[in-house]
């Protein structure tokens, strides 16, 4: 597909840059429903996107707490507390008081939360590793000519995400 795009992007016509962008809107739209799908821990543990990615934060320091958390996911801190204690409530992670302060709490992966982390990371390995095995035989020009376009595309996001603050 990169392939095609990169013949599109040489040929810089009109009808290859509508192409383009509607190619990539397709594939934006299916990573979002790819994106939703709950992370299965166990045939009986399921986690939101947003669990994962609170897993995946909390994994970073031993230093997190929850306006951290608010801060980094752009959350309130009410809805950054409510996931945090979702994932209290399902033993991965330990809300404990901070030793600085009696109002704020310091966050940290359980047993069972390190274990979540490192199945999340294995599968981010996993998608990776396809990743570039599917681009394995594109030449530096193509490789740089879709970074190229894909850079264009992320401020063309950044720019539509500003309209919404």
């Amino acid at each position: 597909m990169v392939k095609l795009l990169y013949l599109i992007l040489m040929s810089l016509t009109q009808d290859a840059k509508h192409l383009i962008y509607e190619r990539l809107r397709r594939i934006v739209d299916k990573h979002v429903r790819v994106d939703e799908q709950p992370f299965s821990l166990s045939d009986s543990v399921k986690l939101s996107p947003r669990e994962v990615r609170a897993i995946e934060f909390l994994g970073q320091s031993d230093t997190v707490n929850v306006t951290n958390v608010a801060t980094h996911f752009h959350f309130t801190k009410s809805a950054a507390s409510q996931l945090i204690n979702r994932l209290v409530k399902r033993d991965l992670v330990n809300k404990e008081v901070a030793p600085n302060s009696d109002k704020e709490y310091r966050l940290t992966l359980t047993a069972d939360g390190e274990a979540a982390r490192q199945l999340i990371a294995d599968m981010n390995q996993s998608r990776l590793d396809m990743f570039l095995e599917a681009i394995h035989d594109f030449s530096d020009k193509e490789t740089t000519a879709t970074a190229n376009v894909l850079g264009a595309l992320e401020k063309l996001v950044d720019r539509r995400l500003r309209q919404f603050k």
